[in-house]
Order: C-alpha cells, then sequence, then structure tokens
C-alpha cells in the first residue's frame, strides 16, 4: 500500500508547490518537481487513492460502470444546454490518476498541424518538435507482438519513446471489425497509414493503449509517476481533500500572490501554505471553478454571488471545445466472423475459448478500442469549399459576434480546416454496447463519427459561492452550423463504407439509425436526438495573449498573479483532431518550465 499522507501531516505547513489535483497532469508535475530534493511538494487531490481497484486496472471494467446510460445527451431538436450540467460534472478522473484511471486507454498523437497551431496563437515553445520531445520522455513504447488478425499494429520506432514511466502498448486484442472498416474506407479514399504516430494522421490506423505489454492492465499516471516515488521525504499526497479557493494577497497593479490552498477535508476546512508556486491540475472543469470561487474571474459572475472579484479574469471558463459524437452508424454483426465484442468477451465460455490463439498474454483478455480513421472535411463532403467559404465569411464579417480574440483564433482554426491534409473528422470503433441496440447474446459495433475540431465555443462558469456545488456547463453545441455539417458528412462516409465487402459481409443490419434514416435532414435530427460527449474538455484556461482571451500565458501563470499556474487540459486554446491522452501527458512533462523558472 503506498504511503499516502494523513490530515494532520499537512495541515498549516508551508510547501514549495502545491498541486491542486492529482491527475494525468498533477502527478507527471508531482514527480517531476520532487525530483529536487531540496523543495517540498504536495498533492491535494479530492478523490480516493484506488490503489489496485480491480475495475480501474481491468482493461474492460469500466465500461458498464462508467458509461451505461451516460453516453448518449440527446438534445431533440433543440439544445438544452444546461440539462447535463450534473452529468459532466461528475463523469470526470475523481481520484489518484485522474481521467487516466478511467478513459478508454486510448494512446494517439496529434496532427502536427494541431500543435504547430498553439505557437501561431503566440506561444512560443508550444510547438511540434517539443511536444515530440516531451511526449517520448512520458512513454514507454513496447514492441507488439504478432498479431493473431489482419488489423495490424504499425509505427515507427522513431515516432515514439521507449524509456519513459508509462508503458505503452497495442491491444493484442482486436474485435474484427477494425479491418473490414479499413478495407471499406480505402475504396472512399481513406487510406490505411503506416504511423499516424509522427505528426501525420490523416488516414486509418490502429491506436496505441495505455496497456502494460504484459500485464495486461491499464497504465495511469499514478502507477506510472506517483507510486514509485511516493516514499520521497519531500513529497505529500492527500487524498479526500477537495480544494475550495486559493487564498490570495495583493492587487491587480501589484499582481495577485498565492499565499496559501484552502481544502475541505472530512467535512472541515482547512489551509497549506504555499512558498513559491500555485499549480491547478484539476481539469477543465474543475480549475477554472477553483480561479473563480478565489475571486479571479468575470466580475459580473462572481459579484452576484458574493465572491469578492481580487482579479477581473472574464476570459476564464470561456472558449470551451469538445469531442463531440453520436450513437451510429451502428450494427448488429452476423455469427461466424471470429467477432469480439464486449458483450461477448465478459461470458466466461468464449474467454476460455480465445485463451489459445492468445495464448501469450499472461494477464485478462483485454479488449479495448483501437481502430480509428482521421480524415479532412475534402475527403467527406463534395461541398467541403462552400462550407468552409461560409465559415470563412461569416467570420469575416465585422457584424458577427465574435471578440477581436476570438476571430483570431479562428483564423488559425481556419487554416486548418482548409488544410487537405489535416483531419476534421474521425470514425472510431467502438466494439461496447454503452445503450441497449438489441436482442441480448447478438454482436453489436458503433462506428460514430467524432466531431474533432469544433467551431462552436462553450463556458463552464460558478453558479453559487459553495464549493460542493457543481458548475453550469454549456457546451453551445451545434452553435455554428459548420459543426453540424462536418459531423454530417463524418456520419455519412461511416456508412458508406458498410457497402463495400468485406465490411458489408459481416453486417447483419443497421440496428441505429436504421435504414429509414436517409436524407440530410434525417440523418442530422438523429445526431441532434443522440449526441453526446467523448469527454475531451478543453480551452477553459486558455493558454493565449491576453488581448485573444488568454487566461495564462506560455510558461502557464495565470494572467494578473504571480505565482498561479495552471496545468491541464484546459489551456489549450484549440482542442487537438485526436483523443487527447498522450497530449496530456506531453503538456504536464512540458511544465518543466515551472522548474526553469525556479532554477
Amino acid at each position: 500500500m503506498p504511503l499516502l499522507s494523513n490530515p494532520e501531516d499537512v495541515i498549516g505547513r508551508r510547501f514549495d508547490f502545491i498541486i491542486a489535483g492529482g491527475g494525468t497532469a498533477g502527478l507527471v508535475l508531482a514527480n517531476r518537481l520532487s525530483e529536487n530534493p531540496d523543495v517540498s511538494v504536495i498533492v491535494l487531490e479530492a478523490g480516493n487513492a484506488h490503489v489496485d481497484d480491480p475495475i480501474i486496472l481491468s482493461p474492460t471494467g469500466w465500461v458498464p460502470q462508467l458509461f451505461n446510460s451516460e453516453y448518449e445527451w440527446g438534445l431533440q431538436s433543440t439544445p438544452q444546454p444546461h440539462s447535463l450540467d450534473q452529468r459532466l460534472f461528475e463523469f470526470r478522473g475523481k481520484g489518484l490518476g485522474g481521467s487516466s484511471s478511467i478513459n478508454c486507454l486510448v494512446y494517439l498523437k496529434p496532427h502536427r498541424a494541431d500543435i504547430d497551431a498553439f505557437e501561431k496563437l503566440g506561444n512560443p515553445g508550444w510547438n511540434w518538435e517539443n511536444y515530440q520531445k516531451y511526449s517520448k520522455k512520458a512513454e514507454s513504447v513496447h514492441a507488439p507482438v504478432p498479431p493473431v488478425r489482419q488489423f495490424r499494429p504499425t509505427y515507427n520506432h522513431d515516432d515514439v519513446g521507449h524509456d519513459g514511466p508509462l508503458p505503452v502498448s497495442f491491444c493484442p486484442i482486436a474485435s474484427g471489425v477494425e479491418y473490414p472498416l479499413q478495407k471499406g474506407l480505402s475504396e472512399l479514399g481513406i487510406e490505411t497509414i503506416s504511423t499516424g504516430f509522427g505528426g501525420e494522421t490523416a488516414g486509418t490506423y490502429k491506436a496505441l493503449a495505455s496497456l502494460h505489454p504484459v500485464k495486461m492492465t491499464r497504465t495511469d499516471s499514478a502507477n506510472a509517476y506517483l507510486f514509485p516515488v511516493i516514499d520521497r521525504p519531500n513529497l505529500q499526497v492527500l487524498t479526500g481533500a477537495l480544494v475550495t479557493k486559493v487564498v490570495t494577497s495583493g492587487d491587480e497593479a501589484t499582481g495577485l500572490t498565492a499565499d496559501a490552498v484552502e481544502f475541505e477535508h472530512g467535512g472541515k476546512f482547512y489551509q497549506v501554505l504555499c512558498a513559491k508556486d500555485v499549480i491547478l491540475s484539476a481539469g477543465a472543469i474543475k480549475s477554472p471553478q477553483i480561479l473563480e470561487l478565489s475571486g479571479i474571474g468575470d466580475r459580473s459572475i462572481l459579484e452576484p454571488l458574493g465572491i469578492e472579484t481580487k482579479l477581473d479574469l472574464p476570459t476564464i471558463g470561456t472558449n470551451t471545445q469538445d469531442h463531440f459524437t453520436c450513437t451510429g452508424p451502428a450494427y448488429e454483426l452476423r455469427d461466424g466472423n471470429d467477432i469480439i465484442t464486449g458483450e461477448l468477451i465478459a461470458d466466461p465460455d468464449f474467454r476460455g475459448n480465445l485463451k489459445d490463439p492468445y495464448k501469450e498474454i499472461e494477464g485478462p483478455l483485454p479488449l479495448v478500442m483501437s481502430g480509428y480513421a482521421f480524415f479532412p472535411l475534402h475527403k467527406a463532403a463534395a461541398n467541403a469549399q462552400e462550407l468552409i467559404d461560409k465559415i470563412s465569411a461569416k467570420i469575416n464579417d465585422e457584424a458577427s459576434p465574435y471578440s477581436a480574440g476570438l476571430r483570431e483564433v479562428y483564423h488559425v482554426q481556419l487554416e486548418l480546416l482548409k488544410d487537405e491534409d489535416v483531419p476534421d473528422v474521425e470514425i472510431m470503433v467502438v466494439p461496447f454496447s454503452v445503450i441497449p441496440m438489441g436482442p441480448a447474446g447478438r454482436a453489436y459495433v458503433n462506428v460514430p463519427p467524432v466531431l474533432s475540431r469544433p467551431f462552436s465555443r462553450g463556458t463552464v462558469h460558478i453558479n453559487s459561492a459553495d464549493p460542493l456545488a457543481p458548475p453550469v456547463i454549456d457546451p453551445h453545441i451545434f452553435e455554428e452550423d459548420i459543426d453540424m455539417e462536418i459531423i454530417t458528412a463524418g456520419f455519412k462516409v461511416s456508412r458508406a463504407a458498410a457497402q463495400f465487402s468485406p465490411y458489408k459481409d459481416i453486417i447483419a443490419r443497421e440496428v441505429k439509425p436504421g435504414p429509414d434514416v436517409v436524407t440530410d435532414d434525417q440523418i442530422k435530427e438523429h445526431i441532434k436526438s443522440h449526441v453526446g460527449t467523448v469527454w475531451h474538455m478543453v480551452g477553459s484556461c486558455s493558454m493565449l495573449p491576453r488581448d485573444k482571451g488568454g487566461v495564462v500565458d506560455a510558461k502557464l501563470k495565470v494572467y494578473g498573479t504571480n505565482n498561479i499556474r495552471v496545468v491541464d487540459l484546459s489551456i489549450l486554446p484549440i482542442l487537438v483532431s485526436t483523443h487527447p491522452q498522450a497530449t496530456v501527458y506531453a503538456v504536464a512533462e512540458q511544465g518543466d518550465i515551472i522548474k526553469a523558472d525556479h532554477m
């Protein structure tokens, strides 16, 4: 059992670095900052330790526990932006390891243009070359075992790291749908590529997974970064400690200085004192909430709640973006095609029959989401240029309701949309029935599109001074018409691929939305009523110049403060086009700029 702190060990003590949030990024920082024995570090984590929790360690145990009916939002014909605040608030990584302990294990790197966009927006050093440097520092990618199926893992050795703390591997088991889908997509001009980890991601390929290559268990930031160094005398970790606010002194003229962090533990409130920096790594929902509860944010939001405005920074909690998806196209699959789905692999008899071809696997048989395709709008829609011209005209129209800063961000995002080598939409193979698909005992697969880089911008703000109350999340989903057009185009590509063998040969019937949904208007209505999030919110503490809507600078310091930083996905000013787990690790490793500032 790792040695964790007790409240009496830390209350009232002064620490050089206080990290709010023991999630993916927070534990990377805890490890790296405490490498210097002359500094003291404390991590305050609201959740529990979850040490050796079998549901977390299992590569498939999370599916029924965490998804269940939460997968779909369902906007019907009119979005209801506040109806899912509590769901979004609760579906987060509350516990050591954060989201790396509950996610789908997907480990993908973004397109190089996604990352270079950060530097173009005024963040020197935040480019693809540095991304790869820090990503490789985090990861230890293991060579794949010989595949049993035709869906083959491929990558370039030099594109990934091999000596980092985080074991990463290719899942040896696939559902049997991925390869036929690849063949179907190739008929549509979307080709299988040899590597998706070197900055070029357009095409189809097998994803890496945060999966131990021998034990076949999840690898998260707690096991990779924290537990191996938990006995460092200069590192304290307190679980069950909900950070409620940062206690500051000073004013806007001189800059606010974080003097302490207040937290709730066991129904009582305590403080730890700060000698150097307070670092918020609580995620894109909680980090802005902590800032607002601390009196840092939009005066018009804080003061009606009785919170004194210490620093008027109205961009906090704005610019949020997320990957949105839907249910379908989803299919019932034919018998006798060596199909493996989440329902089937849960059957002990089925697992027993699998053991022979996968006898090299020592641990439990894993099944994770590993089949992905990423492609530009130009390959998905015949009217792509017309759609681009329409959103370009709106952004350039001075009468449009955009701030000057957002307009500048949009111009960079438009460059990505116009680039025919940069993906705008994704298709993923989901071999789990996270919502009911049909009669039990059958095999089903969901092959939905994902909107890679939405133009719609949402918000997350407190509506209570109570730190235990969830914030209000308004994703403004599909507020920009281009977003619906892109995801609809992705839906049609996914469905069109099923017209070709061998993909069509394994499909018994389409169950979602079904053959009666044909026209674009019908597809859009289906998407609206079955839309969901992939839980990748970014942007609420954007790393941008202050006059462009920024909350933190390129050194991750909150504007107007002397020693408050944010290090998590909330700093991304534009959402990356792939799943962001690898990006969180890279961002946290690049947090070594904090160490450099204090040398």
